[in-house]
């Protein structure tokens, strides 16, 4: 896959401010190709992964991470899915720990296997190996064909775990049962119920090009007061969404370059510097962003008034690397909101009118074309959207 470079703006470094969260555009073809996501990774997830390195004492001791438990949890709900007790979860996952280390590798490490259990070509396709539920759902069925009338039930986990992976190193299995045990346990326990949001962060581009940026609690009614410039030259449309506790700002230079830049919240500290966002486009003239799960959606408006969209799995720490062509002519103003696992996106046409296409991420599908919204918009010269319960 192509390298993107990623060229920075000419910026001010804010002083004591940290690296960000690590994105990593599609390396040169010899490079190792990233983990596949395994689901959304819960807001949750960090304390739960934090817990469960106090008491993991296996493969994964001190080595639990929420992408780690995502995979465990796309397991645990395959294999609920078709009716299976707890037990069948702790086999599944038992053997992911020993083959994977619960990771989704799409990495030919040894010889062709793939995926969280590294199942070979034999299994099925490329993509279906590396399709969380399709292949928990397949590791099952082998189980369930070798122990028929659920006499895998009363087997000891680690010989059932060998039975169906054939292992060459049996004895494996076993000494990960009970940290399987410990990961299903915490992934059945309810979550804390989340702390409202009460922070809001406003970024503006200023007079001399650059973005500033100041807060307000309206827990308690205070704004810092201040506005701190971010760094940045000829900006000249700015957005955000926000994964976890963490703010992704995107912006557009003076071509029309995308670029971004991370605020998270929990340290408290800004990225160091702005990051060209891989797909090397250029002439944008607006851009909306929105983020469902751990999954940020970026659009843009070309010059000739198409729409074009790129993705960032921030639970990996890889973007698609592409602008895909999402159509339309003349838009002029763009803005986007989510319900559930459905981003809606708004775009104002040449004539003012307001239309409408949808993504709907559960799926992978977008809807067919642009829309008009109902009631007659003619005349708009400015849009934005958001969604309340």
């Amino acid at each position: 896959m192509k390298n993107h470079a990623r060229r920075l703006l000419s910026i001010a470094v804010m002083t004591g401010a940290l690296a960000a969260p690590m994105l990593v555009a599609a390396g040169p073809a010899h490079a190792l190709l990233p983990n596949r996501s395994c689901g959304t990774i819960a807001g949750s997830d960090s304390t739960t992964a934090a817990n469960l390195n106090k008491v993991l004492t296996g493969k994964l001791r001190n080595a639990m991470t929420p992408y780690r438990l995502s995979c465990a949890r796309a397991i645990a709900d395959a294999t609920h899915a078709r009716g299976l007790p707890d037990r069948a979860a702790v086999i599944a996952i038992t053997t992911a720990i020993v083959e994977s280390v619960l990771e989704n590798n799409p990495n030919r490490l040894d010889l062709d296997s793939v995926g969280l259990f590294q199942q070979r070509d034999s299994w099925g396709t490329f993509e279906q190996r590396l399709n969380p539920a399709w292949s928990t759902n397949a590791f099952l069925n082998e189980m369930v064909h070798l122990y028929p009338n659920n006499s895998w039930q009363s087997r000891e986990i680690g010989v059932v775990c060998q039975a169906v992976q054939r292992s060459a190193y049996p004895s494996r299995y076993q000494p990960e049962a009970a940290d399987a045990q410990r990961i299903l346990n915490a992934l059945a326990t309810p979550p804390p119920a989340p702390t409202p949001a009460s922070r809001v962060h406003v970024e503006i581009v200023g007079a001399d090009g650059g973005m500033h940026n100041t807060d307000a609690d309206y827990a308690t009614g205070q704004w810092t007061g201040t506005w701190t410039a971010m760094g940045g030259s000829a900006l000249k449309a700015l957005t955000s969404a926000v994964t976890g506790n963490t703010m992704h700002v995107f912006a557009l230079g003076s071509t029309g370059r995308v670029y971004t830049k991370d605020a998270n919240y929990t340290t408290g500290q800004w990225s160091s510097g702005w990051q060209e966002v891989p797909g090397d486009f250029e002439g944008a003239t607006a851009i909306s962003a929105s983020a469902t799960g751990n999954q940020v959606h970026l659009e843009v408006l070309g010059a000739g008034g198409t729409m074009h969209n790129t993705d960032a799995d921030y639970g990996t720490g890889q973007w698609t690397g592409v602008w895909a062509d999402m159509g339309g002519t003349g838009l002029k103003a763009l803005t986007t909101t989510v319900t559930d696992k459905t981003m809606h996106v708004y775009a104002v046409g040449s004539g003012g009118e307001v239309f409408t296409k949808d993504a709907n991420y559960a799926t992978g599908q977008w809807s067919a074309g642009w829309q008009e919204v109902p009631g007659g918009g003619a005349g708009a010269t400015a849009i934005t959207a958001s969604t309340t319960k």
